[in-house]
């Protein structure tokens, strides 16, 4: 007998980062659209909602093409042992993105029975954003930098040296979970490999902008907990593609201890607008929205919220 699809209460760094941008967003997100994926059997706000919460911006929908190619790439290494060429690549890419951008653009994600977590659809289609021809083109030329600063990146050049039993992960697209005091954690690793006895973990960066060294130290502290790798033995990469800038950052047993000081309150403040915090059931009223009126502009849930209780 399948096993029952519940909503479980679990944390991660994104799901931190909603819950501090506001409130209702986080409710939206992992409440309210619950169930949304089952386009003909529930109501039209939980529909609503679900596929609100997917959309991206255009570029989050650069950096997801980014991540999925590096990690078909990745994936055909760790069976080949072969990395794969820019130019087919750059084929893949060209195509995946053709093609969403149509679907896209045509709102075809308010009527398909395709989980619209493997489709993209695109806030600036959904809320007729005035974009350019040469803003789209921008974008699109912006992945094949991307994807060419990958290609020609040290660390391709050392997987190919080391060869594919190195690789422990390649997965950014599926979010692998541990267990930190009960409660479930999720971590995206776009990429881990060992040299030696130690661990390098990378995280691929296709924007601008400073990182948060929380989202690293949770990697590290991963590591360290289900592969029982020494701290002195791990090391987070973390490679700006769109810069073609490398970041190697190490984490220390105090900087960990912080993390899970961090994680701990995070937990307990998110539990706390539960009104059954054991089942996780949630009720809208307990989760305000922002005081920041200028988050909304940017909200996918702007065109539903303020007609929401």
């Amino acid at each position: 007998m399948r096993k029952e699809f519940k909503n479980e209460f679990s944390w991660s760094f994104s799901r931190d980062n909603i819950f501090n941008e506001c409130a209702r967003k986080y409710y939206y997100n992992y409440y309210g659209s619950w169930g949304g994926w089952k386009k003909d059997s529930i109501d039209e706000v939980i529909r609503t909602l679900y596929v609100l919460k997917n959309l991206v911006n255009m570029k989050i929908w650069k950096g997801d093409t980014v991540h999925k190619e590096i990690s078909r790439v990745l994936k055909s290494f760790e069976t080949t042992d072969v990395i794969g060429s820019f130019e087919s690549s750059v084929k893949r890419a060209t195509k995946i993105m053709r093609d969403e951008f149509r679907f896209s653009k045509a709102k075809e994600y308010w009527s398909t029975d395709k989980s619209l977590r493997k489709v993209n659809a695109l806030f600036e289609h959904e809320y007729e954003l005035d974009i350019s021809d040469e803003q789209w083109i921008e974008n699109y030329n912006d992945v094949i930098k991307c994807l060419k600063n990958f290609y020609d990146s040290d660390i391709v050049g050392e997987l190919k040296d080391i060869g594919c039993d190195s690789l422990i992960t390649v997965d950014s697209i599926t979010p692998t979970s541990f267990d930190y005091n009960g409660e479930i954690i999720y971590v995206n690793l776009d990429l881990a490999y060992k040299v030696d006895d130690e661990v390098k973990i990378v995280d691929w960066k296709t924007g601008t902008g400073e990182s948060n060294p929380l989202q690293f130290v949770v990697y590290v502290f991963h590591a360290n907990e289900t592969l029982g790798t020494p701290l002195d033995k791990l090391s987070v990469i973390e490679y700006n593609l769109q810069e073609n800038k490398k970041y190697v950052h190490r984490y220390n047993e105090q900087e960990i201890a912080e993390a899970k000081e961090y994680i701990n309150k995070s937990i307990s403040a998110m539990k706390s607008c539960l009104y059954d915090p054991v089942e996780n059931k949630a009720e809208i009223g307990e989760f305000p929205r922002t005081e920041d009126d200028w988050k909304c502009a940017y909200c996918n849930f702007k065109k539903i919220c303020f007609d929401l209780p």
